[in-house]
This record gives C-alpha cells, sequence and structure tokens, in this order.
C-alpha cells in the first residue's frame, strides 16, 4: 500500500513539473507600427480575412461563368441556408432580413475560417525571430473583444436609425420615468448590453482558446503517439467552430431583431390603450 501510494505521488509530481509546450494566453508581438504592436493574431487574421474576401470574390465569378457548377451550387445552398435561418429569427420579415445578411454573413465565415485557421499544419511551429509567427486570431481575446463591439455597435447603430433617437432610449427607460424604478429597470437594461459584450467576446475566446490548449496538453503527453491521442480532439475542435461561429451569427442577429422591433410593440401597446380609454 505504502509503495502504491509513492508511486502516485511521484507520478503526480512528475506531471506537474512537465513543462507543457502550451500556447501563451495573450498575442505576441511580431513587431511595432509606429507605436503600435502588430501580433501574430493580427497577422493571421488578416491573411484569413484575404481569404473570405477571396472566397466570396470566386464564388461571385464562379456563378456568373458558370452558372451552373457543381461549386455554385454548394455556395448557394449554403447562402440559402444561413439566409433561411436569419429569416426565422426576423420572424419572417425577408426584407429586414436582407438588409443585415451580408454583416452576418460575413462574421459566420469569417469566425468559422478564424477558428479553423488554428489546426492549420504550421500554426504553431513556424516562427519569427523566435516568436510564433502564427496564431488563431479567435484565440486572441484583443481579437474578440473587438469584433464583439464591432457587432453590437452596428446593431446600436440600425437601432438609432430605425426607431430613432427617442424610441432607442425608450428602448432602455420605458414606461414614467418619475419612478424610480423604471430608472433603476433602465439602468439594468444598459448593463445588460455590457454583459453581452463580455459574453460575445469572452465565449468565442474561450472556446477556442482552451480547445488549442488541450491539444497542446494531450501532445505533450502523448509524446510519439500524439498525432493519435489529438485526433479524436481536433474532429471535436471542428464541431465546435462551427457551433462558435453559428452562435456568433445568431445572438448578433437575436440582438439585431430585438433592438429594432421594440420601439414597434410600445407603440402598438400604446395605440391599444389609448383605444381602450376612448
Amino acid at each position: 500500500m505504502t509503495s502504491n501510494a509513492t508511486g502516485k505521488c511521484q507520478l503526480g509530481v512528475a506531471l506537474l513539473s512537465m513543462d507543457f509546450a502550451t500556447e501563451a494566453l495573450a498575442a505576441e508581438k511580431l513587431f511595432n507600427l509606429g507605436p503600435l504592436p502588430f501580433t501574430n493574431s493580427m497577422l493571421f487574421g488578416i491573411l484569413m480575412a484575404i481569404l473570405v474576401l477571396g472566397l466570396f470574390g470566386l464564388a461571385a465569378r464562379v456563378s456568373q461563368l458558370w452558372p451552373k457548377n457543381r461549386l455554385v451550387y454548394w455556395f448557394e445552398s449554403f447562402t440559402e441556408l444561413v439566409m433561411g435561418m436569419i429569416i426565422e429569427t426576423f420572424g419572417g420579415d425577408r426584407k429586414r432580413a436582407l438588409r443585415h445578411f451580408p454583416l452576418l454573413i460575413t462574421l459566420l465565415v469569417f469566425i468559422l475560417a478564424c477558428n479553423l485557421s488554428g489546426l492549420l499544419p504550421g500554426v504553431g511551429s513556424i516562427t519569427y525571430n523566435g516568436t510564433q509567427l502564427f496564431r488563431a486570431w479567435t484565440t486572441d481575446l484583443n481579437s474578440t473583444l473587438a469584433m464583439a463591439t464591432l457587432a453590437l455597435a452596428t446593431v446600436h447603430i440600425y437601432a438609432v436609425k430605425e426607431i430613432g433617437g427617442l424610441g432607442y432610449f425608450r428602448h432602455f427607460f420605458s414606461g414614467n420615468l418619475k419612478n424610480p424604478m423604471n430608472i433603476f429597470i433602465g439602468l439594468n437594461e444598459l448593463f445588460g448590453e455590457v454583459l453581452r459584450l463580455v459574453t460575445l467576446s469572452l465565449r468565442l475566446f474561450g472556446v477556442i482558446y482552451g480547445g488549442e490548449a488541450l491539444l497542446f496538453a494531450i501532445a505533450a503527453l502523448a509524446g510519439n503517439l500524439a498525432w493519435a491521442a489529438t485526433l479524436p480532439i481536433m474532429f471535436l475542435e471542428i464541431f465546435v467552430a462551427f457551433v462558435q461561429a453559428y452562435l456568433f451569427m445568431m445572438l448578433t442577429a437575436s440582438y439585431l431583431m430585438m433592438s429594432t422591433t421594440h420601439n414597434e410593440s410600445s407603440e402598438s401597446h400604446s395605440i391599444q390603450a389609448a383605444g381602450a380609454r376612448n
């Protein structure tokens, strides 16, 4: 019993003392652009953006030259699938869904490409001046925070544009403002917008970064069998990459829908109340 306990303790100490080649939590600086640092996640994010733009351009070009091509068929099927989900989110309002469709499908494809980019061969092993050259864009909290800020800023801009400044204000502070409870509820709604920003950015960063850190740890433990040990995790990461891209797009669509329809429902309730008084 004593020998078994001693062996387990020695194994635990050995595992804790192992130097796992895990990915750094923060993106690493490659060089400076004036006063601003340029990191490895920025470089790979730009490459993924170029890839996505090229993909959209190729789809548009091929659909014009060879409209019956199988590649065009897959592009159109994917587009119709995403469009159907967005229309359903907007309650069947195709006009409003088409207005926001370019932003939403761009978010979906770009996030998906960035999520999967960390699984490409060479990512993490190619270095520049001793620094990892490529890092998946969505494994940098600054990147996901910037994208969440862009998405929510777009939501609020469209809300002001569609329901007006007063309607936007009444979206948060409804009812009689002389009532302290209505003010408290409005402040709570504003705090909820901050939580949306935090959850959008942290969810995407945490899941994708955690998956890559898990791959690094399993590869370090498996040694020569790392290729076999990490294979199931890589399939899981591919599935998670699709899920996270889908969640980010659908949450943004839901925020757009809720922020631009609140005033309509409030107006309808006001009209009904006025009719009942008359």
